[in-house]
């Protein structure tokens, strides 16, 4: 398995190169800085990496007023932010996007859930060949209920995802989401052929591992059993800045790594 964190501060990400972290997921606006010059977006990045570590995922996928369901919904808007958005990160080496962002696809009060669904489905389906192009792949994000209406457990994702018909839409499992809502083994090996990727936070606070007891093994051994061993990424909150930094950041690749040998 590959860990990453989740950042965009290059302070942060030097620490974490320091306690043995590979790569870094960044926030797709943020790096991509959609709608401005390729001289912003060249400087974001160079930005991002001078902590020592590549960017070679992204989550965030939509910025602000971008709707996916409902009567407001604009999917050529969202589709032409994508091929944009999607290019770019090719061009830095990205090859996942996490499709979160719930606000954005959550359904409305009111609006059918059929209709949402089709919705959806459609989006990822116009999706499907800008990500082809692309070269990036994009990971549907389950999110706990509390968080989103639409797509909660890893097996939903599995099923829009396989419904495109694309090999670049695919699932991801992430462990805080997953164990909030009760999930088991089940619902990733479900999603055994178009899974992508792997977040992960403690289950009570979202921290980051080692931060409070938790044990990751049962997640480990549900992607042991899909044969999955690509990336991690830590979406949660990072130990604080000070002495202590890289140690606790050192503690957390401890952890993941404890929990994925003892899955096997």
């Amino acid at each position: 398995m590959k860990y990453g964190i989740c950042s965009s501060d290059p302070a942060q990400i030097a620490d974490a190169r320091k306690a043995g972290f590979e790569y870094v997921e960044g926030w797709a606006p943020t790096v991509t800085q959609p709608g401005k010059s390729e001289a912003e977006f060249e400087d974001a990045v160079a930005k991002i990496e001078r902590g020592g570590l590549p960017v070679q995922s992204v989550n965030g996928f939509l910025i602000n007023g971008l709707v996916c369901i409902g009567k407001d919904a604009d999917h050529d808007r969202v589709v032409e932010y994508a091929d944009e958005v999607l290019h770019r990160l090719a061009k830095v080496g990205v090859s996942i996007c996490v499709f979160g962002s719930g606000w954005a696809r959550k359904i409305p009060e009111g609006w059918p859930r059929e209709k949402a669904e089709e919705q959806f489905s459609d989006l990822l389906r116009r999706l499907g060949p800008v990500a082809v192009d692309s070269g990036v792949k994009i990971a549907i994000e389950p999110l706990r209920h509390a968080e989103c209406n639409l797509v909660n457990t890893v097996d939903e994702a599995a099923r829009f995802a396989a419904a495109t018909g694309s090999p670049a839409i695919g699932a991801l499992a992430d462990f805080y989401h997953w164990s909030q809502n009760g999930e088991t083994d089940q619902t990733i090996i479900a999603a055994k052929d178009c899974f992508l990727h792997a977040h992960v936070a403690t289950a009570a606070r979202r921290l980051s591992p080692g931060m409070e007891e938790c044990d990751f093994t049962p997640f480990f051994r549900a992607l042991s059993r899909i044969g999955y061993d690509g990336r991690m990424s830590i979406e949660g909150s990072m130990p604080p800045e000070g002495p202590d930094r890289v140690e606790n950041f050192a503690r957390a690749v401890e952890a993941l790594r404890a929990a994925c040998a003892a899955a096997v």
